[in-house]
């Protein structure tokens, strides 16, 4: 017997083992304590689940009423055998076969670009492999992302999208319509995603974490979720991966029953903004495999904290569960089986991303491109522009659609009439978004990095509502619970205060903290009372925050956090601009032109000039008198010098 298989048998023998069993049920609200209490919930009828319970919970279980009834002892050993089992032409790997495999792939095949997102608790790497034409390039093309194994017990989540990667590859020369998905797209491909539960043969993490109930939307109130909403590395570092790329679908395989597991999973009293979309995908993954769909706390069960709540909730991304078959590890010669009947649904997938409503977003002075959030109405659910590349891509039927366009800094542009057409190849339309700097307009949050759970029975609003300028439209937060916002561009401490908090009700309080670690640590501000807030970060003894934690004593109905872009702005005009002691002119320049700077006071003073992001990109010392700096090296663009004595801050416009 090798290394490998007694290490496996070993791990077994010392775990305790799970069973699998039937127990009847009155409600959803069974399934719920249930699930509360550890059992794994596998499939959901009408009046008894089918689940995996651990011999030290028979006991609890039987003091709550339930009457499990055996079906298969030491359900584990049944899956370590099939995991084990080297007959047939496909096979489980193990992590370092695995793990090999994806570094051979990347080696020998061009359109394999593999990265490494960083370790799991025992220090095992977390893949994910990007498959397109140019494989190293962050290209203007539409994103998918496939992944499996968050549970590390459901090798066949594993099998499947493992099986996609070696298909692509194997094919692209091969198969046209192969050559044309990877060509035009991005895919990206993450099979195993709990690295240590996969090798342990468990469904948590190395920590004895449920991925799938760590995630931020939402999070909280769930057994083994975690000690915060994105605790654990893997939600950690899949997380800032789905942050670097927007992508337009996003699937998580699952297994331990049938079904394709729509958003919301958190809530059965309210339907995803663009249902219709979501049920357009899901009937053409259906028409493929058979599996029936609906929204995931309906069809299934209620769950805080899952990975396509996020994707669809923080990203915009609409996302699934597919669960592919009842046995979590089926025999190895059920791989290619699952695979081929899933593969005609993965790869449309991958075609109707590029359906809908593209483009790409710059600035207009400079072209360079901007992370922008994209609204298209009716419903108005936000989506991202590539930070990179300033693309964007979102899924839409033929019809007309509005489409907002926003980023901190910048006016508004809102295209009306937007005609995404019938009868093309990808029937999608074209728009070149250019947004006009604005430096009087105030930052606001962008994003939702984390929220903990509110009573969905009485709570019918959305996180992603507190983002944006105050518009009157708010987030209702619980008391004791609490939203982190993320900002684009810092809140910089200047000159009194810094940043005001927005809510529509007088009543209510709640307590404002900034960091620049969307994890903390949290340095506090103040409390929020009344419909307007404002608070000086200075005393918390940072320069500048990125992070602004709400959290709500009472009911607080959260509208927006704004700050100014700059602080000390004040008016120019004309060829010159005179703040205080130190004027610039002319203030539209080339980078080949000199800037000539006159210091009326007799001491000298220091200037920091800050890009439209808010990062300082030089320092300049003025002395007395007139003085010239060269422009040479400074992308198009506009610019605030800063002077550090006043805090009184002037524009400055580079041209190409």
């Amino acid at each position: 017997m090798n290394m490998v298989i007694m290490m496996c048998l070993l791990a077994t023998m010392i775990a305790p083992h799970q069973d699998l069993v039937s127990i009847d049920i009155a409600s959803s609200q069974d399934v719920r304590e249930l699930d509360a209490l550890g059992v794994v919930i596998n499939e959901v009828y009408r009046d008894h689940v089918v689940a995996e319970i651990g011999h030290d919970l028979y006991a609890e279980v039987a003091r709550r009423g339930y009457v499990p009834v055996l079906l298969q002892q030491n359900i584990d050993e049944v899956y370590l055998k099939n995991f084990l089992d080297r007959s047939g032409r496909s096979q489980y790997l193990t992590y370092e076969q695995y793990r090999d495999s994806m570094v051979f792939f990347a080696t020998n095949y061009e359109i394999c670009h593999l990265e490494t997102l960083g370790l799991s608790h025992y220090n095992r790497v977390l893949l994910v492999m990007r498959i397109s034409d140019n494989a190293d390039l962050d290209e203007t093309e539409p994103a998918v992302h496939f992944e499996a194994n968050v549970h590390g017990d459901e090798k066949i989540g594993w099998g499947v999208s493992f099986s996609m990667i070696k298909y692509l590859v194997e094919e692209y020369d091969n198969d046209p319509y192969v050559q044309q998905l990877v060509d035009s797209r991005e895919i990206w491909i993450a099979p195993m995603v709990n690295t240590d539960g996969f090798v342990n043969h468990t469904r948590y993490n190395g920590r004895g974490v449920d991925l799938n109930r760590n995630w931020g939307w939402m999070w909280g109130n769930e057994y083994s979720c975690g000690s915060d909403f994105m605790s654990e590395n893997e939600a950690w570092y899949f997380g800032e991966h789905f942050w670097r790329h927007p992508f337009v679908t996003y699937v998580s395989f699952h297994a331990g029953t049938i079904y394709i597991s729509e958003p919301w999973s958190y809530t059965t009293y309210l339907q995803p903004p663009e249902q219709n979309l979501i049920h357009h995908l899901s009937q053409g993954y259906a028409s493929n495999t058979g599996y029936p769909y609906g929204q995931g706390s309906i069809g299934m069960y209620p769950i805080n904290g899952c990975t396509k709540d996020y994707d669809y909730g923080c990203g915009g991304e609409v996302g699934w569960s597919v669960e592919v078959c009842y046995q979590k590890t089926p025999s190895p010669d059920s791989i290619d089986v699952i695979f081929e009947r899933d593969k005609p649904s993965m790869l449309w997938l991958m075609h109707k991303a590029g359906q809908g409503i593209h483009g790409l977003v710059t600035d207009s002075l400079g072209s360079d491109p901007l992370r922008a959030i994209i609204l298209v109405g009716p419903s108005n659910w936000h989506s991202y522009s590539d930070e990179a590349n300033g693309d964007f891509h979102r899924f839409y039927l033929p019809g007309t659609y509005d489409v907002t366009v926003m980023a901190p800094g910048y006016d508004p542009k809102v295209f009306e009439d937007v005609v995404v057409p019938s009868g093309t190849p990808d029937s999608s339309v074209y728009l070149d978004v250019q947004l006009v700097p604005n430096p009087y307009l105030p930052l606001y949050a962008t994003r939702v990095m984390g929220t903990r759970y509110v009573s969905t029975s009485s709570n019918m609003t959305y996180p992603v509502w507190a983002l944006f300028p105050n518009d009157g439209q708010a987030y209702q937060i619980d008391s004791g619970k609490w939203i982190v916002l993320a900002f684009d561009n810092p809140i910089r401490d200047g000159v009194g205060d810094d940043m005001t908090v927005y809510s529509t009700s007088a009543s209510g309080s709640a307590t404002v903290r900034v960091s620049n670690d969307w994890r903390g640590s949290w340095q506090t501000v103040g409390t929020a009372t009344g419909l307007e807030s404002s608070f000086d970060i200075s005393a918390t003894g940072l320069d500048s925050a990125c992070y602004v934690r709400v959290e709500a004593s009472g009911q607080f109905m959260l509208d927006a956090v704004e700050a100014p872009l700059l602080t000390g702005i004040t008016e120019w005009g004309g060829g010159e601009a005179v703040v205080g002691a130190v004027s610039l002119m002319p203030t539209v320049v080339s980078s080949r032109t000199l800037l000539s700077i006159f210091n009326h006071d007799a001491q000298p003073h220091m200037l920091n000039v800050y890009n439209i992001a808010g990062q300082r990109v030089r320092e300049l010392f003025v002395p007395a008198g007139r003085s010239e700096v060269s422009c040479t090296g400074m992308s198009a663009g506009v610019y605030f010098f800063t002077d550090t004595e006043t805090q009184e801050t002037q524009r400055i416009v580079v041209l190409k």
